[in-house]
């Protein structure tokens, strides 16, 4: 076990990024993490994030982060983006608010939860959406867990925004993707970030859709190099960046498993890298191509 945890520390933050279909290369980092000896002291998520996040806050050890990977294997034979033109262009002309029903990410979410309560989690959780009236950022830490996780994940024009106490809400990446921000203003002395804004390909965009993702994808790209160069003065930051050849789309899920199995080969490329002898996180950014940065 190459983690131990500090009677003097409290046990780290983690936060987990959106990244759509991506999230499963995610559960692979964690399932790796939680077989060493890492627990969360609380967790922080956004969009699929937020998904693996509400589920880890509720079974916080190795044999729920199992039972997350066997949910995203069961998914290998669905989408949760439906692509329909003919049902997209009836949507456009009837002037919907969002291409698709998020019918398909509601099941999901009733099928699977625990507790629908933030209050029952056995970690403290912290789910970022978008208020899309005031466009700032919105922490759940109260309230149904559901709703909150339906909110993180409404990828905006995609699906519909969530209304929750009379607010409407869409994705908590168009404000933070990966919010390092909210666990430092919590208190966090030690966060342990995954960040899927890596696993994208570098190709030449071919069509308008992959034009706009890429300029998406260097949005949140900038953005984390920021929050870590300034919030890593006030804590000790861990970033996780897996990178992988071949991503599938946002909604496909059918490399569930291989994405997995990517995600838990990198953490154990990386585990003597990010821990020192003592098992305490080194901070830095860790990826599969790039050699550790220290932080300023």
């Amino acid at each position: 076990m190459w983690f131990r945890r500090n009677g003097h520390h409290a046990a780290p933050t983690l936060v987990l990024s959106g990244g759509g279909a991506m999230g499963a290369l995610q559960v692979g980092v964690l399932r790796v993490l939680l077989q060493r000896g890492f627990r969360p002291g609380r967790i922080v998520g956004t969009s699929v994030g937020a998904l693996n996040g509400a589920f880890l806050a509720f079974y916080p050890d190795l044999s729920g982060v199992e039972r997350l990977a066997e949910i995203w294997r069961g998914l290998e034979d669905q989408r949760f983006i439906q692509f329909n033109p003919v049902r997209v262009a009836y949507r456009l002309a009837s002037r919907k608010i969002s291409l698709f029903n998020s019918a398909f990410l509601e099941q999901l979410v009733a099928e699977h939860a625990s507790e629908d309560d933030f209050a029952a989690a056995r970690v403290p959780l912290y789910i970022t959406a978008t208020n899309l009236t005031t466009g700032r950022k919105h922490v759940f830490s109260s309230g149904p867990v559901s709703r909150a996780v339906l909110a993180s994940t409404a990828i905006p024009g995609v699906f519909r925004p969530v209304e929750i106490d009379g607010d409407a809400y869409i994705d908590g990446g168009v404000s933070s993707n990966l919010d390092l921000a909210t666990a430092v203003d919590l208190g966090a002395r030690e966060v342990l970030a995954i960040d899927l804004s890596h696993c994208f390909d570098h190709l030449a965009p071919t069509s308008v859709i992959s034009v706009l993702t890429r300029s998406v994808d260097i949005v949140m790209r900038e953005r984390v190099q920021q929050d870590v160069a300034h919030l890593g003065q006030r804590a000790r930051i861990t970033l996780l960046q897996p990178e992988i050849k071949q991503g599938p789309g946002v909604g496909d899920l059918s490399h569930a498993g291989r994405l997995i199995e990517e995600g838990e080969a990198f953490a154990e490329r990386i585990a003597g890298e990010c821990f020192d002898r003592k098992g305490r996180l080194e901070p830095g950014v860790f990826s599969a191509s790039m050699a550790v940065a220290e932080l300023a």
